[in-house]
């Protein structure tokens, strides 16, 4: 049980700091003409700070509709979500309302989805990096 639960503050830790710096990140490149991290991580700050917002919503919604035997939110939809940029939102969301956590399925594809982003995220700071 600990090691799950640790497990579980790093997964919130890492989404919210992601969340935070990626709107952080888009604020200050919006209102400074001081930092210009290019238009590629202006696009990805965006659509961090616009769809993890809307999955952390979906996950909210598909709980309540679980628990009331309603229309739910299909996997794919939320899994695509979460591939859109708001993947910091969707694991917010499934560790806040404990939802898909027992879903081996769901939760690999999930932590795909991280790993790409995070894989795909340090390749576009290695290449600033580099190129400066």
């Amino acid at each position: 049980m600990v090691k799950t639960l640790n497990l579980r503050k790093t997964w919130l830790f890492l989404a919210f700091v992601w969340l935070l710096g990626c709107a952080g990140l888009l604020a200050a490149s919006l209102l400074s003409d001081a930092f210009t991290p290019g238009l590629w991580a202006e696009l990805y700050f965006v659509s961090v700070t616009l769809f993890s917002p809307l999955a952390l919503a979906a996950f909210a919604w598909d709980k309540w509709k679980a628990e009331r035997d309603g229309r739910r939110i299909s996997e794919k939809a939320l899994h695509f979500l979460a591939f859109l940029g708001g993947w910091p939102g969707a694991v917010i969301g499934q560790q806040w309302f404990r939802h898909k956590t027992l879903k081996p399925v769901f939760r690999t594809i999930l932590f795909v989805i991280v790993a790409l982003h995070l894989g795909l995220s340090a390749l576009l700071v290695y290449r600033h990096l580099a190129g400066a």
